[in-house]
């Protein structure tokens, strides 16, 4: 009896993985049939495998988790082999704020994956177009993006971003040329942790001559951030400063951001879940009560600064890019900074009135509640004339706070 279950088994699984793979999804819901991968506008990343010989193809959209493990129940990508767990990783693939995506891979297993020749165990990576994954002792997958970020701007790596991955050591860590978001002012890498063996981001920061004075504090105000420790706020591990840049090392999120999540409801004409509201709500006013109670003010709180711990429903978010953060912010600061559309009354004020100065914590609480209308209605509670582009600015005062 025993024997036929297994015979049973073992065959489902072979005929699910030749129906999946080689330029096709298995039709099962809830991932969709697709007969021509290459032609597909539902694909937008591809996990490539050789099997016994044979070369398969595993199409990956947004939004459709793929499992593989040795369990037929529990795993989309069915391996037999003794070495894989019955759930032993987990793909995602979502949509990025520059407007590419973000593909990475949830570890479940005992024994882990290999991430171009490093072992990473009981944590997600993302993965960028060309990297491999391979389960110990069994199957290497190689990961191509159909669908691709724009180029990036000069960065670290100057003058422009390599055509092949290109990697720096700096201190403790390896950071590489995949260029995971840039501003007017820094560039986020991928980097990989020497010593936590797993991935992070690499915030780098050009630093301009004559600005000293500036940098000292901005390294003053990292340096407190280091001291922070709370699941809902993403954690700064390390600090490196050398002659054109500071580099700040945080923890990696791998979901994208709250104003993508909240775009993909929009998108399909829908609104978030208020049960799912509630709990992304609990969790930023806690991370934000975390940070009042250590007199410390964020001063930027928006959706675009909140990330996702890992792709799905229901996510865990973190309260990201402290720039404008400010300790003792029971102080009144006469220094308006943030983003106009989320700034108090008070805040909006000063900005004309230069003699005006508010309180950052009150201003949190109230950036809090514009997301959170948004999270319920899909739109700002407040509609401007002006361009979104404009909306969106830093303001930030050359007034000290």
């Amino acid at each position: 009896m025993l024997g036929s279950i297994r015979s049973h088994q073992s065959s489902a699984a072979t005929a699910r993985r030749q129906n999946f793979c080689h330029s096709a999804t298995l039709a099962s819901n809830p991932y969709p049939k697709i007969e021509n991968l290459q032609k597909s506008v539902d694909v937008c990343a591809k996990l490539i495998t050789d099997r016994d010989g044979h070369k398969e193809v595993i199409g990956l959209s947004i939004n459709r988790p793929l499992t593989i493990g040795r369990n037929p129940e529990r795993s989309f990508y069915v391996i037999p082999d003794s070495s894989v767990s019955g759930l032993h990783c987990t793909i995602f693939a979502v949509r990025s704020p520059s407007g590419g995506v973000i593909v990475s891979c949830q570890d479940s297993s005992k024994n882990g994956i290999i991430l171009n020749g490093h072992r990473i165990k009981k944590t997600s990576v993302i993965l960028m177009n060309g990297d491999s994954i391979r389960i110990p002792d069994s199957l290497t997958f190689t990961c191509t993006h159909v669908w691709k970020d724009p180029v990036e701007k000069i960065s670290v790596f100057d003058p422009t971003p390599p055509p092949q991955p290109a990697r720096k050591h700096i201190g403790h860590y390896v950071v590489t040329s995949q260029c995971l978001g840039s501003g007017s002012f820094a560039t986020v890498h991928l980097a990989l942790s020497m010593d936590r063996r797993c991935q992070v981001a690499c915030k780098s920061i050009r630093t301009k001559k004559g600005h000293r004075d500036e940098l000292g504090q901005v390294m003053k105000e990292i340096k407190i951030l280091m001291g922070l420790n709370h699941p809902n706020i993403n954690r700064i591990f390390d600090t490196q400063e050398d002659q054109h840049f500071i580099h700040i090392f945080l923890q990696l999120c791998t979901g994208g951001d709250l104003f993508t999540y909240i775009n993909s409801f929009t998108e399909k004409d829908c609104k978030m879940d208020e049960d799912e509201v509630k709990y992304i709500m609990f969790q930023l006013l806690k991370g934000l009560v975390y940070l009042h109670d250590k007199m410390i003010s964020h001063r930027d709180l928006k959706p675009e600064n909140i990330l996702l711990h890992a792709p799905g429903p229901y996510p865990r978010i973190q309260i990201a890019d402290f720039g404008l953060a400010r300790p003792k912010s029971y102080q009144e600061t006469f220094n308006v900074c943030g983003t106009v559309s989320y700034l108090p009354p008070e805040g909006i004020l000063a900005l004309d009135q230069k003699h005006l100065g508010y309180v950052g914590m009150p201003s949190d609480c109230w950036s809090a509640g514009i997301i959170l209308y948004i999270m319920l209605s899909g739109s700002h509670p407040f509609d401007y004339d002006a361009p979104s582009d404009s909306c969106n600015a830093c303001i930030c005062a050359v007034r000290p706070a």
